[in-house]
Protein backbone atom coordinates (compact mmCIF):
# COMPACT_ATOMS: atom_id res chain seq x y z
CA UNK A 1 0.00 0.00 0.00
CA UNK A 2 1.29 3.43 -0.96
CA UNK A 3 1.45 5.91 1.92
CA UNK A 4 0.72 9.63 1.86
CA UNK A 5 4.43 10.28 1.31
CA UNK A 6 4.34 7.82 -1.55
CA UNK A 7 1.48 9.62 -3.29
CA UNK A 8 3.32 12.89 -2.78
CA UNK A 9 6.36 11.35 -4.45
CA UNK A 10 4.22 10.19 -7.40
CA UNK A 11 2.77 13.66 -7.85
CA UNK A 12 6.29 15.11 -7.66
CA UNK A 13 7.57 12.66 -10.30
CA UNK A 14 4.72 13.52 -12.70
CA UNK A 15 5.37 17.22 -12.15
CA UNK A 16 9.09 16.76 -12.87
CA UNK A 17 8.35 14.96 -16.15
CA UNK A 18 5.77 17.52 -17.22
CA UNK A 19 7.84 20.60 -16.38
CA UNK A 20 10.99 19.05 -17.80
CA UNK A 21 9.25 18.38 -21.13
CA UNK A 22 7.76 21.86 -21.35
CA UNK A 23 10.98 23.70 -20.57
CA UNK A 24 13.37 21.11 -21.91
CA UNK A 25 15.16 20.60 -18.58
CA UNK A 26 16.93 17.25 -18.57
CA UNK A 27 17.68 17.64 -14.85
CA UNK A 28 13.98 17.39 -13.98
CA UNK A 29 13.70 14.18 -16.03
CA UNK A 30 16.58 12.76 -13.97
CA UNK A 31 14.86 13.75 -10.72
CA UNK A 32 11.58 12.20 -11.89
CA UNK A 33 13.32 8.95 -12.82
CA UNK A 34 15.03 8.88 -9.42
CA UNK A 35 11.69 9.26 -7.65
CA UNK A 36 10.15 6.45 -9.73
CA UNK A 37 13.11 4.18 -9.02
CA UNK A 38 12.79 4.92 -5.27
CA UNK A 39 9.11 4.00 -5.42
CA UNK A 40 9.84 0.72 -7.22
CA UNK A 41 12.54 -0.18 -4.72
CA UNK A 42 10.18 0.69 -1.83
CA UNK A 43 7.41 -1.52 -3.25
CA UNK A 44 9.78 -4.44 -3.78
CA UNK A 45 11.27 -4.12 -0.29
CA UNK A 46 7.94 -4.21 1.58
CA UNK A 47 6.54 -7.00 -0.63
CA UNK A 48 9.34 -9.36 0.31
CA UNK A 49 8.08 -12.21 2.38
CA UNK A 50 8.73 -11.95 6.11
CA UNK A 51 10.73 -14.72 7.78
CA UNK A 52 8.44 -17.02 9.79
CA UNK A 53 7.72 -15.58 13.23
CA UNK A 54 6.37 -17.82 15.98
CA UNK A 55 3.92 -15.88 18.19
CA UNK A 56 3.02 -17.05 21.67
CA UNK A 57 0.30 -15.09 23.47
CA UNK A 58 -0.48 -15.73 27.17
CA UNK A 59 -3.58 -14.22 28.80
CA UNK A 60 -3.43 -14.24 32.60
CA UNK A 61 -6.03 -14.81 33.83
CA UNK A 62 -8.61 -15.50 31.12
CA UNK A 63 -11.46 -14.78 33.56
CA UNK A 64 -11.15 -11.93 36.03
CA UNK A 65 -13.45 -9.91 38.28
CA UNK A 66 -14.11 -6.23 37.67
CA UNK A 67 -11.20 -4.12 38.88
CA UNK A 68 -8.74 -6.99 39.24
CA UNK A 69 -5.52 -6.95 37.17
CA UNK A 70 -5.20 -8.91 33.93
CA UNK A 71 -2.36 -8.84 31.42
CA UNK A 72 -1.37 -10.24 28.07
CA UNK A 73 2.21 -11.40 27.40
CA UNK A 74 3.40 -11.75 23.82
CA UNK A 75 6.59 -13.53 22.77
CA UNK A 76 7.82 -13.53 19.18
CA UNK A 77 10.58 -15.85 17.96
CA UNK A 78 12.26 -15.72 14.56
CA UNK A 79 12.27 -19.34 13.41
CA UNK A 80 13.52 -18.52 9.92
CA UNK A 81 16.99 -18.36 8.41
CA UNK A 82 17.01 -14.63 7.74
CA UNK A 83 16.76 -11.67 10.03
CA UNK A 84 13.36 -10.02 10.38
CA UNK A 85 13.00 -6.31 9.55
CA UNK A 86 11.93 -3.57 11.93
CA UNK A 87 8.16 -3.92 12.51
CA UNK A 88 5.48 -1.83 14.15
CA UNK A 89 3.05 -4.13 15.96
CA UNK A 90 -0.54 -3.33 16.79
CA UNK A 91 -2.96 -5.49 18.79
CA UNK A 92 -6.58 -4.31 19.17
CA UNK A 93 -7.95 -4.63 22.71
CA UNK A 94 -11.74 -4.52 22.85
CA UNK A 95 -13.53 -1.93 20.73
CA UNK A 96 -11.83 1.22 21.96
CA UNK A 97 -8.13 1.09 21.33
CA UNK A 98 -5.24 -1.29 21.38
CA UNK A 99 -1.64 -1.91 22.34
CA UNK A 100 1.16 -0.52 20.06
CA UNK A 101 4.56 -2.25 20.18
CA UNK A 102 7.85 -1.89 18.37
CA UNK A 103 9.79 -4.96 17.22
CA UNK A 104 13.47 -4.48 16.44
CA UNK A 105 15.34 -6.65 13.96
CA UNK A 106 15.50 -10.26 15.08
CA UNK A 107 18.21 -12.57 13.91
CA UNK A 108 17.55 -16.28 13.29
CA UNK A 109 16.54 -17.95 16.53
CA UNK A 110 16.25 -14.70 18.45
CA UNK A 111 13.15 -13.82 20.50
CA UNK A 112 11.53 -10.68 21.92
CA UNK A 113 8.67 -10.23 24.34
CA UNK A 114 6.21 -7.51 25.35
CA UNK A 115 3.24 -7.20 27.69
CA UNK A 116 0.28 -4.92 28.30
CA UNK A 117 -2.58 -4.68 30.76
CA UNK A 118 -6.20 -5.37 29.88
CA UNK A 119 -8.75 -2.75 31.03
CA UNK A 120 -11.03 -4.38 33.60
CA UNK A 121 -13.03 -1.39 34.82
CA UNK A 122 -16.26 -2.79 33.34
CA UNK A 123 -17.64 -6.31 33.05
CA UNK A 124 -17.89 -7.87 29.61
CA UNK A 125 -16.00 -9.92 27.05
CA UNK A 126 -12.84 -8.31 25.70
CA UNK A 127 -11.21 -9.71 22.57
CA UNK A 128 -7.51 -9.10 22.04
CA UNK A 129 -6.06 -9.36 18.57
CA UNK A 130 -5.47 -10.16 15.84
CA UNK A 131 -1.84 -9.14 16.16
CA UNK A 132 -0.80 -7.15 13.08
CA UNK A 133 2.68 -6.18 11.90
CA UNK A 134 3.19 -3.00 9.87
CA UNK A 135 6.26 -2.95 7.64
CA UNK A 136 7.50 0.23 5.93
CA UNK A 137 10.39 1.03 3.63
CA UNK A 138 13.20 3.33 4.71
CA UNK A 139 11.67 6.42 3.10
CA UNK A 140 8.13 5.67 4.28
CA UNK A 141 6.72 5.60 0.74
CA UNK A 142 4.97 2.22 0.98
CA UNK A 143 3.77 -0.08 3.73
CA UNK A 144 2.35 -3.54 4.17
CA UNK A 145 0.31 -5.04 7.00
CA UNK A 146 0.61 -8.73 7.91
CA UNK A 147 -1.45 -10.67 10.47
CA UNK A 148 0.83 -12.62 12.81
CA UNK A 149 -1.65 -14.14 15.28
CA UNK A 150 -5.37 -14.58 15.87
CA UNK A 151 -7.55 -13.47 18.79
CA UNK A 152 -7.92 -14.34 22.47
CA UNK A 153 -10.70 -13.53 24.92
CA UNK A 154 -10.71 -12.13 28.44
CA UNK A 155 -13.96 -12.50 30.36
CA UNK A 156 -14.52 -9.80 32.98
CA UNK A 157 -17.15 -10.99 35.42
CA UNK A 158 -18.95 -8.83 38.00
CA UNK A 159 -17.34 -8.60 41.42
CA UNK A 160 -19.10 -10.39 44.26
CA UNK A 161 -19.68 -9.54 47.90
CA UNK A 162 -19.36 -12.24 50.56
CA UNK A 163 -22.87 -11.91 51.96
CA UNK A 164 -23.99 -14.07 54.92
CA UNK A 165 -26.50 -16.73 53.92
CA UNK A 166 -29.65 -17.04 56.08
CA UNK A 167 -30.36 -20.04 58.26
CA UNK A 168 -32.76 -21.01 61.04
CA UNK A 169 -30.07 -19.93 63.50
CA UNK A 170 -29.65 -16.42 62.08
CA UNK A 171 -30.44 -13.62 64.50
CA UNK A 172 -31.98 -11.20 61.98
CA UNK A 173 -35.66 -10.88 61.05
CA UNK A 174 -35.33 -13.40 58.23
CA UNK A 175 -33.61 -15.92 60.50
CA UNK A 176 -36.37 -15.62 63.07
CA UNK A 177 -38.98 -16.10 60.34
CA UNK A 178 -37.20 -19.20 59.06
CA UNK A 179 -36.92 -20.60 62.57
CA UNK A 180 -40.67 -20.26 63.08
CA UNK A 181 -41.36 -21.80 59.68
CA UNK A 182 -39.02 -24.74 60.42
CA UNK A 183 -41.20 -25.89 63.30
CA UNK A 184 -43.77 -26.91 60.72
CA UNK A 185 -41.23 -28.99 58.79
CA UNK A 186 -40.29 -32.60 59.49
CA UNK A 187 -36.53 -32.92 59.59
CA UNK A 188 -34.62 -36.09 58.79
CA UNK A 189 -31.46 -35.55 60.86
CA UNK A 190 -31.52 -37.22 64.29
CA UNK A 191 -31.24 -34.88 67.26
CA UNK A 192 -32.31 -36.70 70.46
CA UNK A 193 -34.84 -39.01 72.15
CA UNK A 194 -37.54 -37.84 74.56
CA UNK A 195 -40.74 -39.09 76.17
CA UNK A 196 -43.94 -39.02 74.20
CA UNK A 197 -46.18 -36.00 74.71
CA UNK A 198 -49.80 -35.57 73.77
CA UNK A 199 -50.05 -34.32 70.19
CA UNK A 200 -46.83 -35.92 68.96
CA UNK A 201 -46.96 -37.74 65.64
CA UNK A 202 -47.14 -41.47 66.39
CA UNK A 203 -44.96 -42.12 63.36
CA UNK A 204 -42.06 -40.60 65.30
CA UNK A 205 -42.28 -43.15 68.15
CA UNK A 206 -39.07 -45.16 68.49
CA UNK A 207 -40.44 -48.62 69.30
CA UNK A 208 -37.06 -50.18 70.14
CA UNK A 209 -36.30 -47.47 72.70
CA UNK A 210 -39.88 -47.65 74.02
CA UNK A 211 -39.55 -51.40 74.62
CA UNK A 212 -36.66 -50.72 77.01
CA UNK A 213 -38.55 -47.98 78.84
CA UNK A 214 -41.69 -47.70 80.93
CA UNK A 215 -43.08 -44.99 78.58
CA UNK A 216 -43.21 -44.27 74.90
CA UNK A 217 -40.06 -42.69 73.46
CA UNK A 218 -40.20 -40.25 70.55
CA UNK A 219 -37.39 -39.64 68.09
CA UNK A 220 -36.59 -35.90 67.96
CA UNK A 221 -35.13 -34.53 64.72
CA UNK A 222 -33.16 -31.37 64.13
CA UNK A 223 -34.91 -28.29 62.82
CA UNK A 224 -35.21 -28.30 59.05
CA UNK A 225 -32.98 -25.70 57.42
CA UNK A 226 -33.00 -24.11 53.97
CA UNK A 227 -32.47 -26.79 51.37
CA UNK A 228 -32.91 -24.81 48.15
CA UNK A 229 -32.45 -21.26 46.98
CA UNK A 230 -33.64 -19.71 43.71
CA UNK A 231 -32.16 -16.37 42.66
CA UNK A 232 -34.10 -14.47 39.98
CA UNK A 233 -32.74 -11.47 38.06
CA UNK A 234 -35.24 -9.17 36.38
CA UNK A 235 -33.69 -7.89 33.12
CA UNK A 236 -36.54 -5.58 32.12
CA UNK A 237 -34.89 -2.32 31.01
CA UNK A 238 -37.75 -0.09 32.20
CA UNK A 239 -37.13 -1.16 35.81
CA UNK A 240 -33.67 0.38 35.94
CA UNK A 241 -32.11 3.83 35.64
CA UNK A 242 -28.49 4.93 35.13
CA UNK A 243 -26.17 2.37 36.78
CA UNK A 244 -28.82 0.59 38.84
CA UNK A 245 -28.73 -2.44 36.55
CA UNK A 246 -25.06 -2.90 37.39
CA UNK A 247 -26.02 -2.90 41.06
CA UNK A 248 -28.62 -5.56 40.31
CA UNK A 249 -26.00 -7.71 38.57
CA UNK A 250 -23.63 -7.46 41.55
CA UNK A 251 -26.44 -8.36 43.96
CA UNK A 252 -27.55 -11.37 41.90
CA UNK A 253 -23.98 -12.65 41.54
CA UNK A 254 -23.26 -12.21 45.26
CA UNK A 255 -26.41 -13.94 46.51
CA UNK A 256 -25.98 -16.84 44.08
CA UNK A 257 -22.36 -17.31 45.16
CA UNK A 258 -23.32 -17.11 48.84
CA UNK A 259 -25.99 -19.77 48.41
CA UNK A 260 -23.78 -22.11 46.38
CA UNK A 261 -20.83 -21.79 48.77
CA UNK A 262 -23.09 -22.73 51.68
CA UNK A 263 -23.95 -26.02 49.97
CA UNK A 264 -27.62 -25.20 49.38
CA UNK A 265 -29.22 -26.53 46.20
CA UNK A 266 -28.96 -23.32 44.13
CA UNK A 267 -30.74 -22.19 40.98
CA UNK A 268 -30.32 -18.98 38.95
CA UNK A 269 -33.16 -17.79 36.73
CA UNK A 270 -33.84 -14.86 34.40
CA UNK A 271 -36.38 -14.29 31.67
CA UNK A 272 -34.54 -16.63 29.29
CA UNK A 273 -31.94 -18.48 31.37
CA UNK A 274 -32.22 -21.27 33.93
CA UNK A 275 -28.92 -22.41 35.50
CA UNK A 276 -28.57 -25.23 38.03
CA UNK A 277 -26.10 -27.86 39.12
CA UNK A 278 -22.83 -27.95 41.07
CA UNK A 279 -21.20 -25.24 38.91
CA UNK A 280 -24.11 -22.83 39.10
CA UNK A 281 -22.06 -20.06 40.79
CA UNK A 282 -19.30 -20.07 38.14
CA UNK A 283 -21.76 -20.43 35.26
CA UNK A 284 -23.86 -17.58 36.65
CA UNK A 285 -20.81 -15.30 36.80
CA UNK A 286 -19.93 -16.13 33.19
CA UNK A 287 -23.46 -15.35 32.04
CA UNK A 288 -23.71 -12.16 34.08
CA UNK A 289 -20.48 -10.89 32.51
CA UNK A 290 -22.31 -10.02 29.29
CA UNK A 291 -25.97 -9.63 30.30
CA UNK A 292 -27.75 -6.42 29.33
CA UNK A 293 -31.27 -5.17 30.13
CA UNK A 294 -33.85 -5.73 27.39
CA UNK A 295 -36.92 -3.74 26.44
CA UNK A 296 -39.25 -6.63 25.64
CA UNK A 297 -38.34 -9.12 28.36
CA UNK A 298 -40.47 -12.25 28.49
CA UNK A 299 -42.08 -13.48 31.66
CA UNK A 300 -39.79 -15.25 34.08
CA UNK A 301 -39.55 -19.00 33.66
CA UNK A 302 -41.71 -21.28 35.78
CA UNK A 303 -40.60 -21.49 39.40
CA UNK A 304 -41.36 -25.21 39.55
CA UNK A 305 -37.76 -26.14 40.26
CA UNK A 306 -38.14 -29.87 40.55
CA UNK A 307 -35.77 -29.82 43.55
CA UNK A 308 -36.19 -31.91 46.66
CA UNK A 309 -38.93 -30.94 49.09
CA UNK A 310 -38.11 -28.75 52.05
CA UNK A 311 -37.71 -25.13 52.99
CA UNK A 312 -36.72 -22.84 50.18
CA UNK A 313 -35.61 -19.26 49.70
CA UNK A 314 -36.80 -17.30 46.66
CA UNK A 315 -34.80 -14.11 46.00
CA UNK A 316 -35.70 -11.73 43.18
CA UNK A 317 -33.36 -8.90 42.19
CA UNK A 318 -35.37 -6.21 40.43
CA UNK A 319 -35.82 -2.46 40.21
CA UNK A 320 -38.43 -1.99 42.93
CA UNK A 321 -40.80 -4.00 45.08
CA UNK A 322 -43.70 -2.96 42.82
CA UNK A 323 -42.22 -4.35 39.58
CA UNK A 324 -44.15 -6.81 37.43
CA UNK A 325 -41.52 -9.48 38.05
CA UNK A 326 -41.87 -9.08 41.82
CA UNK A 327 -45.65 -9.45 41.51
CA UNK A 328 -45.17 -12.61 39.45
CA UNK A 329 -42.86 -14.09 42.06
CA UNK A 330 -45.25 -13.27 44.90
CA UNK A 331 -47.94 -15.27 43.13
CA UNK A 332 -45.54 -18.15 42.45
CA UNK A 333 -44.15 -18.44 46.01
CA UNK A 334 -45.18 -21.71 47.63
CA UNK A 335 -45.94 -22.36 51.30
CA UNK A 336 -42.47 -23.79 51.90
CA UNK A 337 -40.69 -20.79 50.33
CA UNK A 338 -39.81 -17.37 51.67
CA UNK A 339 -39.67 -14.47 49.23
CA UNK A 340 -36.96 -11.80 49.50
CA UNK A 341 -37.08 -8.78 47.15
CA UNK A 342 -33.79 -6.99 46.38
CA UNK A 343 -34.40 -3.48 44.98
CA UNK A 344 -31.67 -1.89 42.86
CA UNK A 345 -33.50 1.27 41.73
CA UNK A 346 -36.07 2.34 44.32
CA UNK A 347 -36.19 1.13 47.90
CA UNK A 348 -38.94 1.70 50.45
CA UNK A 349 -38.61 0.40 54.01
CA UNK A 350 -41.15 -2.31 54.77
CA UNK A 351 -41.95 -5.00 57.31
CA UNK A 352 -41.64 -7.51 54.47
CA UNK A 353 -38.30 -8.95 53.46
CA UNK A 354 -37.06 -6.19 51.13
CA UNK A 355 -33.38 -5.36 50.65
CA UNK A 356 -31.89 -2.04 49.58
CA UNK A 357 -29.38 -2.62 46.75
CA UNK A 358 -29.26 0.90 45.32
CA UNK A 359 -25.52 0.95 46.13
CA UNK A 360 -22.91 -1.56 47.22
CA UNK A 361 -22.80 -0.10 50.72
CA UNK A 362 -26.60 -0.21 50.98
CA UNK A 363 -26.67 -3.83 49.84
CA UNK A 364 -24.11 -4.85 52.46
CA UNK A 365 -25.92 -3.03 55.26
CA UNK A 366 -29.48 -3.95 54.31
CA UNK A 367 -28.81 -7.64 53.57
CA UNK A 368 -26.69 -8.17 56.65
CA UNK A 369 -29.25 -6.40 58.82
CA UNK A 370 -31.97 -8.68 57.48
CA UNK A 371 -29.93 -11.86 58.00
CA UNK A 372 -27.79 -11.40 61.09
CA UNK A 373 -28.97 -8.10 62.52
CA UNK A 374 -25.67 -6.28 61.72
CA UNK A 375 -23.97 -4.73 58.69
CA UNK A 376 -20.93 -6.85 57.86
CA UNK A 377 -19.78 -8.26 54.53
CA UNK A 378 -16.59 -8.52 52.51
CA UNK A 379 -15.79 -7.72 48.89
CA UNK A 380 -14.34 -10.64 46.94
Amino acid sequence: MITRHGWTAIVAAVACFAIGRVFGLIELFVVGVGVVVALLVAVISVQRRLPPLNVRRMVSPSMVSVGEPARVDIQLTNVGRQASPYLQLWEPVGNNGGAPMQLARLGPGQAASAAYRVPTARRGLIRTGPLRALRRDVLGLTQRTTTLAGTEEVLIVPHTIALPFPSVGSSGRLGQHLRMKSWGQTGSEFHSLREYQRGDDIRRINWKASARSTSLIVRETALEGIRRCTVVLDVTASEYVASSFEQAVVAAASITASSAHTGVNTRFVTNDVDLRGPDVAANTLRWLATVEPVDDAHEIASMNSGMSEGMGLLVIVTGSATSAAAAQLRAATTQDETLVIVCATAYTASTRFIVDATSTEALIASWSQLIVGSSQAVMS
